[in-house]
Protein backbone atom coordinates (compact mmCIF):
# COMPACT_ATOMS: atom_id res chain seq x y z
CA UNK A 1 0.00 0.00 0.00
CA UNK A 2 1.51 3.16 -0.80
CA UNK A 3 1.56 6.20 1.56
CA UNK A 4 -1.31 8.20 2.59
CA UNK A 5 -0.74 11.80 3.80
CA UNK A 6 -3.10 14.41 5.33
CA UNK A 7 -2.24 17.67 6.39
CA UNK A 8 -3.67 19.63 9.52
CA UNK A 9 -3.26 23.33 8.71
CA UNK A 10 -2.37 25.60 11.66
CA UNK A 11 -1.63 29.34 11.24
CA UNK A 12 2.23 28.50 12.15
CA UNK A 13 2.30 25.31 11.19
CA UNK A 14 1.07 22.36 9.47
CA UNK A 15 1.31 18.90 10.48
CA UNK A 16 1.65 16.25 7.90
CA UNK A 17 0.54 12.61 9.03
CA UNK A 18 1.74 9.73 7.26
CA UNK A 19 0.69 6.13 6.96
CA UNK A 20 1.21 3.21 4.99
CA UNK A 21 4.05 0.96 3.94
CA UNK A 22 6.51 1.48 0.74
CA UNK A 23 10.03 0.71 0.28
CA UNK A 24 12.42 3.37 0.56
CA UNK A 25 11.80 5.27 -3.17
CA UNK A 26 7.98 5.44 -1.90
CA UNK A 27 9.27 7.19 0.58
CA UNK A 28 11.27 9.80 -0.76
CA UNK A 29 8.77 10.24 -3.90
CA UNK A 30 6.14 10.92 -0.59
CA UNK A 31 9.11 13.58 0.93
CA UNK A 32 9.50 15.38 -2.34
CA UNK A 33 5.36 15.74 -2.63
CA UNK A 34 5.55 17.55 0.84
CA UNK A 35 8.14 19.74 -0.02
CA UNK A 36 6.53 20.58 -3.21
CA UNK A 37 3.11 21.21 -0.87
CA UNK A 38 4.68 23.23 1.59
CA UNK A 39 5.74 26.06 -0.91
CA UNK A 40 2.22 26.93 -1.43
CA UNK A 41 2.01 27.11 2.84
CA UNK A 42 1.41 29.73 4.78
CA UNK A 43 2.89 28.18 7.64
CA UNK A 44 7.00 28.17 8.12
CA UNK A 45 6.98 24.50 9.77
CA UNK A 46 5.80 21.48 9.71
CA UNK A 47 5.96 18.11 11.80
CA UNK A 48 5.73 14.94 9.71
CA UNK A 49 3.71 12.18 12.12
CA UNK A 50 5.70 8.86 10.66
CA UNK A 51 4.07 6.59 13.58
CA UNK A 52 1.53 5.15 10.90
CA UNK A 53 4.30 4.32 8.87
CA UNK A 54 4.86 0.98 8.85
CA UNK A 55 8.50 0.19 6.65
CA UNK A 56 11.48 -0.09 8.60
CA UNK A 57 14.38 1.78 6.57
CA UNK A 58 17.74 0.91 6.86
CA UNK A 59 21.17 2.72 8.24
CA UNK A 60 21.90 3.33 4.26
CA UNK A 61 17.49 4.61 3.42
CA UNK A 62 17.82 6.39 6.73
CA UNK A 63 20.69 8.58 5.36
CA UNK A 64 18.47 9.11 2.03
CA UNK A 65 15.69 9.96 4.23
CA UNK A 66 17.90 12.14 6.15
CA UNK A 67 19.08 14.00 2.32
CA UNK A 68 15.62 14.00 0.95
CA UNK A 69 14.32 16.31 3.65
CA UNK A 70 16.77 18.38 3.63
CA UNK A 71 16.66 18.92 0.32
CA UNK A 72 12.49 19.51 0.00
CA UNK A 73 12.41 20.83 3.19
CA UNK A 74 15.53 23.00 4.17
CA UNK A 75 12.99 26.19 2.89
CA UNK A 76 11.11 25.88 6.11
CA UNK A 77 11.55 27.26 9.28
CA UNK A 78 11.57 23.99 11.06
CA UNK A 79 11.00 20.09 10.47
CA UNK A 80 10.08 18.21 12.87
CA UNK A 81 9.68 13.78 12.17
CA UNK A 82 7.57 12.23 15.01
CA UNK A 83 8.17 8.59 15.40
CA UNK A 84 7.36 5.81 17.83
CA UNK A 85 10.69 5.84 20.52
CA UNK A 86 12.04 2.35 19.53
CA UNK A 87 12.38 3.97 16.16
CA UNK A 88 14.52 6.84 16.91
CA UNK A 89 18.06 6.90 15.14
CA UNK A 90 19.02 10.41 14.70
CA UNK A 91 20.64 9.47 11.34
CA UNK A 92 18.55 11.19 9.18
CA UNK A 93 18.44 13.76 11.43
CA UNK A 94 21.87 14.27 11.33
CA UNK A 95 22.20 14.17 7.51
CA UNK A 96 19.32 16.61 7.18
CA UNK A 97 20.90 19.14 9.38
CA UNK A 98 24.25 18.87 8.18
CA UNK A 99 22.81 19.58 5.10
CA UNK A 100 21.67 22.68 5.94
CA UNK A 101 17.61 21.90 6.77
CA UNK A 102 16.68 22.46 10.72
CA UNK A 103 15.11 19.38 11.81
CA UNK A 104 14.55 17.36 15.48
CA UNK A 105 13.02 13.78 15.51
CA UNK A 106 10.46 12.96 18.71
CA UNK A 107 8.73 10.58 20.22
CA UNK A 108 6.61 12.93 21.95
CA UNK A 109 4.27 15.19 20.05
CA UNK A 110 3.92 17.64 22.37
CA UNK A 111 7.58 18.23 22.19
CA UNK A 112 7.91 18.53 18.59
CA UNK A 113 4.78 21.19 18.36
CA UNK A 114 6.48 22.91 21.33
CA UNK A 115 9.34 22.80 19.39
CA UNK A 116 7.98 23.63 15.92
CA UNK A 117 5.90 26.78 17.94
CA UNK A 118 9.61 28.11 19.22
Amino acid sequence: MPFQVSYEHNKDYVIARVGGEAPVEAFLAMLQDVGAESVTWQASAVMVDLRGVETRYSFTEQLRIGEAVARNLRHLRRAAALVPAERITRVGEKAANHLGATVRVFSSEAEALEWIRN
